[in-house]
């Protein structure tokens, strides 16, 4: 702080001893320092050789209408009481540098407390009452308020002189108990010590600083006292010119809501990173404080904290980690000091230090994230939905704009959720746009505000959604072998405006019309059936041996795949059977033998299709390429609620694990068939297949999910 104060007035002179050195004196001379002053009350500048001789060395002061010289070859020095404007030169001989000089001074400012009348040379006797001059120097540098500037000013500067070898100076300090006062940065011409004392019925010595002492002393303010400093001679010179930073440190307004920091942290929200920029966290503890501090730091999941800890006496430290879902684990224990670093798990939302220590002291502490995390997270962003409870506001909501939000996937981490708010009364119509290519899939999904249900979804293009919070899936395509980037948009098109217009059935009027058409469009085939007649009910039907095998076929295949046979549990070997059939039929036939799929999603490579075996938790999926052979093929199931799914078993024998099937190589222009056994409780499932095509990585994933689930 004080230090501070004074660098800025050291730093203008350096700066002078550049401009000025080199201008010689009529008589040979050179002056290396020139400044100026117009701080009223005690002055003094001193300047002292570093060589073991500065020949010519001069100093040259004119304050108050007066002019003063002094020459010595080792140390020059001059000190009074200013009225107004002072300034002052150093001379020396021209074969010594400005390098060859090291000032000291005490020169206030507009910001320090100056002496301006003469204080009293004792601490005054119990119940003497009297209008004392007082210093406050309370600061609001706590937490993380101000930045390592603005903790250089706290508090205040106190210049002051000691009229002669009998003089002392005495002042009263603002607070109360459980205020820590900090006294630093001493200086004077010729020494001296700061006694502090307790008042009260009776007067207490507490201790002593000495100007020599450069380490700051921090003192818990006396309980039912006052607390009262005074400034006393170390040496025997008649004045003396001083000056200390004095700072307050107020524990009501410590915490965040402007009273003393609790432990462990007593708040419903952590404090936010970069809420301030800053992220060094400053507090101080009094000697009986017997719970400490702590501190509740908001964090990301899935990232590496680095730590730095700074504590003026002896504390013990504690870690703990705080998750989505209440839950606080204990990871350091007791320590003695920082950790270097701390590892958050996939749920942390917040990183708590707590402090203790038996002593007064001050702790700083500094917390450094990683860089981005996904989206406006500090870290990873959760892979599920939010709880029934809804989105706690530990999630950083997106909004639909022209920012774009970017993140990352990778192995082990393949799903983003990042929730978005619409604010349009009537709903708003929103995209998904993304400007770079990125091995992954976009999907809006519209919730129900209450039970936080999906209630529609596409694959990133335009939806209407009401107003609310909604979701942003975000899934990296099979396979993930590395880290994924994704940048996006989220896109506002605009409020989705409802059509008030009333409307009117007039159909009726139209009757007799359609009758007319109805009956020309019929006319055309009466004749061909009347021209037919004998054909159509003379001929058998004639079917060829190709077609009744065919039928054969299909007639097996509904046999062992049907529900009424009892057949679903027959073993692997029938089911195998079946699925062959289906790959020698055309496709086709398939389709018109099993029916509309419930699922079917074609491109330019693939086609996929899905049917649902009712009452079971068995799916059928076809899968036809065309002109590109497909290798390190998967099929994978996933559920866009991010309910539980899995793969129990496959027929054909495919190899698998949990949510996804290895299909190894399929042939161009070829069909393959799979019977699967689905384990868990979706209700929605969404497939996508994956693989290779001409070494490029392709998937096919369909814009719509198979509504499942058993029928009990």
């Amino acid at each position: 702080m004080g230090a501070g104060r004074v660098g800025a007035i050291v730093t203008v002179l350096i700066l002078l001893i550049s401009s000025h050195a080199g201008a010689n004196d009529e008589d040979g001379a050179e002056l290396f320092i020139v400044g100026d002053s117009d701080a009223k009350g005690p002055f003094w500048i001193q300047f002292t050789c570093q060589l073991d001789s500065c020949q010519d060395m001069e100093l040259v002061i004119r304050a108050d209408g007066s002019q003063y010289t002094i020459t010595d070859p080792h140390r020059v020095e001059w000190s009074g009481l200013i009225g107004g404007a002072v300034s002052w030169e150093l001379h020396g001989n021209p074969s010594l540098d400005g390098g060859d000089f090291v000032m000291s001074s005490i020169i206030s400012n507009e910001s320090d407390i100056v002496e301006d009348t003469d204080l009293p040379d004792l601490v005054p006797s119990p119940g003497q009452i009297a209008d004392w001059d007082s210093i406050s120097a309370a600061s609001t540098c706590q937490l993380n308020r101000c930045n390592n500037d603005e903790v250089l000013l706290e508090g205040a500067s106190f210049v002051g002189a000691l009229d002669t070898s009998a003089d002392d100076d005495a002042i009263f300090i603002e607070g109360d108990v459980g205020d820590i006062i900090k006294i630093s940065n001493i200086e004077s011409s010729d020494g001296v010590s700061i006694e502090y004392w307790s008042r009260s019925d009776s007067k207490i010595l507490i201790g002593s600083i000495s100007s020599d002492d450069y380490n700051p002393v921090y003192l818990d303010y006396p309980e039912n006292a006052e607390l009262w400093i005074r400034v006393v001679h170390s040496g025997e010179s008649d004045f003396s010119p001083y000056r200390f930073d004095i700072v307050r440190y107020d524990d009501e307004s410590e915490g965040p809501e402007g009273e003393e920091l609790g432990n462990p942290w007593p708040y419903a929200y952590p404090l936010i990173s970069n809420s301030t920029n800053h992220d060094t966290y400053r507090g101080h503890i009094s000697s009986n404080d017997q719970s400490g501090d702590s501190l509740l730091i908001s964090s990301g999941a899935k990232i590496k904290l680095q730590v730095t800890c700074q504590f003026t006496e002896e504390a013990s430290l504690e870690i703990l980690l705080h998750d989505l879902y209440g839950t606080v684990e204990r990871i350091i224990e007791s320590s003695q000091g920082c950790p270097g670093h701390v590892n958050t798990t996939d749920s942390t939302i917040g990183v708590e230090f707590r402090i203790n220590s038996e002593e007064v002291m001050e702790w700083e502490i500094e917390v450094t994230f990683p860089g981005e995390g996904d989206g406006a997270l500090l870290g990873d962003a959760p892979d599920l939905l939010w709880l029934e409870t809804g989105p706690s506001e530990f999630w950083d909501v997106l909004v639909p704009s022209s920012t774009s939000y970017s993140g990352n996937l990778g192995i082990g981490d393949r799903i983003d959720i990042h929730p978005f708010e619409i604010t349009d009364l009537n709903g708003s119509r929103v995209m998904v746009r993304s400007d770079i290519e990125s091995p992954v899939t976009y999907q809006i999904q519209s919730l129900n505000q209450e039970s936080w249900q999906i209630m529609n979804y596409t694959n990133g293009s335009e939806i209407s959604i009401p107003t609310g919070i909604h979701a942003i899936r975000i899934e990296g395509l099979s396979p993930v072998v590395g880290e994924i980037g994704y940048e996006f948009y989220i896109v506002y098109l605009g409020e989705d405006i409802p059509d008030d217009g009333e409307y009117q059935d007039l159909s009726h009027l139209f009757t007799n019309f359609y009758v007319l058409i109805g009956g020309l469009m019929l006319l055309p085939l009466a004749v061909v059936l009347w021209w037919n007649r004998s054909g159509a009910f003379k001929r058998g039907v004639s079917i060829s041996d190709f077609e009744i095998h065919g039928l054969h076929k299909l007639d097996l295949l509904r046999e062992r795949l049907s529900i009424k046979s009892g057949s679903l549990e027959d073993g692997s070997e029938s089911i195998v059977k079946a699925l062959e059939m289906l790959g020698d039929s055309s496709w086709d036939d398939v389709l018109s033998d099993l029916g509309m799929p419930s699922l079917r999603h074609m491109t330019e490579q693939i086609e996929v299709c899905g049917w649902i075996i009712p009452e079971s938790n068995f799916l059928v999926i076809g899968i036809r390429t065309f002109e590109y052979k497909w290798e390190l093929s998967a099929l994978s199931v996933s559920s866009p609620e991010g309910s539980t799914v899995s793969i129990e078993k496959v027929s054909p024998s495919h190899m698998f694990e949990k949510g996804e099937v290895f299909l190894d190589s399929i042939e161009p222009e070829a069909k393959k068939f799979l019977r699967l056994e689905i384990g868990g409780s979706p209700s929605l499932i969404e497939l996508e297949v994956s693989g290779l095509i001409a070494g490029e990585p392709f998937a096919a994933v369909p814009r719509e999910a198979i509504v499942f689930g058993k029928n009990d």
